[in-house]
């Protein structure tokens, strides 16, 4: 029996989740968690499930246009990860690791930019504060990872770690879990691919698909 640590990109998870399973908002706890818990196979024993996902934005910000004042805290997408917060922390095995979600700017939809390219000049009306959407970027998640896989590979805690990202900047902590002994299990979830260099510093590769007949989650080894 292999001991495994689950490392969740809860960014990445969640669009994925999304995405495959057709869902019209963002997936529940419970659908995050049951597909955490298959990500391990029969003759594995998951040590702990690590989420990495940032905190909302609360601050007050300026719409684009009206120049009013807008209260992300309200916004559905702060809700939505309060209450998975909330939801997630209490479920066995699971380890919460919060970053930090840094205001941009606003930025114009895909939608209006499609829009405005098939119209011509004369019919383009004045933009409006529904044309756009806040920008941020996620900081303290990267770091975080790094950090629980070279403590558990340096500990020889578990024998696996089971990666779920398509970010190449967790690179070095896969390379390092290696060097220490620890195998590496890289997770393809549906048929989107994944960046060569984690391939390359993988041990194993599982691909998730969903049945839809079933609606389970079906594993393949690569």
């Amino acid at each position: 029996m292999k001991k495994v640590a689950i490392f969740l990109d809860g960014g990445y998870v969640l669009k994925r989740l999304r995405d495959i399973l057709q869902l019209r908002e963002y997936p529940s706890a419970e659908v995050i968690y049951e597909f955490a818990r298959k990500l391990a196979s029969e003759d594995e024993e998951i040590f702990r499930i690590f989420f990495y996902y940032a905190e909302p934005f609360k601050g007050i910000r300026n719409k684009p246009i009206s120049h009013e004042p807008y209260n992300f805290a309200e916004n559905p997408l702060a809700k939505y990860t309060k209450e998975l917060f909330n939801k997630l922390a209490p479920r066995d095995y699971i380890a919460l690791r919060k970053g930090e979600l840094l205001f941009q700017g606003w930025k114009i939809k895909h939608e209006t930019v499609e829009k405005l390219k098939n119209k011509k000049s004369d019919d383009i009306e004045p933009l409006v504060d529904e044309d756009f959407e806040p920008e941020f970027i996620q900081k303290g998640v990267d770091i975080k990872i790094g950090l629980d896989v070279a403590w558990l590979a340096s500990k020889k805690i578990v024998d696996r770690v089971i990666m779920v990202s398509a970010d190449s900047d967790f690179v070095p902590a896969m390379k390092f879990a290696r060097k220490e002994g620890i195998q590496v299990v890289l997770i393809k979830v549906g048929l989107q691919g994944l960046k060569s260099s984690l391939l390359e510093h993988s041990d194993l590769i599982r691909q998730f698909y969903y049945d839809r007949d079933t609606e389970n989650w079906v594993i393949k080894t690569e």
